[in-house]
């Protein structure tokens, strides 16, 4: 599936969008330098959201609780471990969620990507009350799918007021996505999905990610009995199409139970009988799963990177990052516990490809 670069970090101005690629390629090399503040990341996964190519965390923010300033830290704390994508809407809370991931955003807007749900004539408000000059994904509840509100988008893309558009559904959703897929310019949906609805939606989901390359969010996804982890493993096992999700939070307690859910629904992923897919990085989201699971502390994201480099046909780039590396943390000291690919979400053969380089 082709896919658009994202070539920038997370909020970066419409500027900064255009930087070229291979700049930030080389900005952006795990080098063993950085290895050591990778090790002490969160340890969230990512995916790429649909054509949009935005590498979002499995978890993202819901803004849908946030109702007064003392909610401030819950953002906050949120965006310092990890999640960089946030949903709020200037409806939620009576306009209270939107006003405190504002003054959020006025030192931390460079962090995170932000998905709002409001619709084209709402655009300059909601740009001043995030301090910001653009928003992401803007995704409203809507089934208008018309040439004319195609146009309206197109005007905020052009004057840089909006990256993607999107929609929300709640009701009806396997017949709006289908009008979503034919009309096809809608990046992201945005669809009330939990393991009482997927048999019905999985195969619409499919079939819009198959034809558009569309983005899928998941909200109201505890719905219904069972543990949060235990429904986000029933939703994430053998379902790549499902991007993130998105459940609204209010205290700092569910911010870190719910990291600690989708972080353990990829780890128990891994599941006796089920084998790497991938004996090469191609599907690498940069996770850092790999990197933290090594007993041995091996610099596998280093030679995860060696292996991009040298598929591109940028072999010396490739030999120069392996030569960077320090001994004590070469291949050398692996053990072949292959602890790195029971850690991969995307099921690479981490320790062949390492290898193999």
């Amino acid at each position: 599936m082709s896919e658009i670069n994202e070539t920038t970090a997370p909020g970066a101005s419409r500027r900064e969008f255009m930087v070229t690629t291979g700049a930030v390629v080389a900005a952006s090399g795990l080098v063993f330098g950085d290895w050591t503040s990778a090790q002490a990341a969160t340890g969230l996964p990512k995916r790429k959201l649909g054509r949009t190519g935005l590498n979002v965390t499995a978890l993202s923010f819901g803004g849908i609780q946030v109702s007064d300033a003392s909610h401030r830290r819950v953002v906050d704390y949120a965006i310092d471990n990890g999640i960089n994508y946030i949903h709020t809407c200037p409806g939620y809370t009576g306009g209270k969620s939107i006003e405190v991931i504002g003054e959020v955003m006025r030192a931390k807007r460079d962090k995170v990507y932000l998905a709002i749900k409001c619709s084209p004539g709402e655009i300059d408000g909601v740009l001043r009350t995030l301090n910001t000059d653009h928003i992401d994904v803007m995704i409203p509840d809507t089934r208008d799918f018309s040439d004319r509100e195609k146009e309206a988008y197109a005007k905020l893309r052009q004057a840089g007021k909006i990256r993607f558009s999107g929609y929300a559904t709640h009701n009806g959703m396997a017949e709006s996505i289908r009008n979503a897929v034919t009309a096809g310019w809608r990046d992201v949906v945005l669809v009330k999905y939990n393991v009482g609805n997927r048999a019905e939606l999985d195969p619409v989901i499919k079939d819009a990610v198959t034809k558009q390359k569309m983005g899928f969010m998941a909200m109201k996804v505890a719905e219904g009995a069972g543990a949060f982890t235990e429904k986000i493993v029933k939703l994430l096992k053998g379902n790549p199409n499902l991007t993130t999700v998105t459940p609204g939070m209010n205290s700092v307690q569910q911010v870190k139970d719910n990291i600690a859910a989708v972080s353990q629904a990829f780890a128990m992923l891994d599941l006796p009988g089920e084998q790497p897919i991938h004996t090469a990085a191609a599907g690498c989201t940069d996770c850092g799963h790999c990197a933290k699971s090594c007993p041995q502390r091996v610099a596998v994201a280093d030679y995860l990177r060696a292996d991009l480099y040298k598929r591109r046909g940028d072999t010396r780039l490739a030999s120069d990052l392996l030569r960077s590396i320090p001994q004590r943390h070469s291949l050398a000291a692996c053990t072949g516990c292959s602890e790195c690919n029971k850690a991969c979400p995307q099921r690479i053969d981490v320790l062949s490809t390492m290898r193999s380089v």
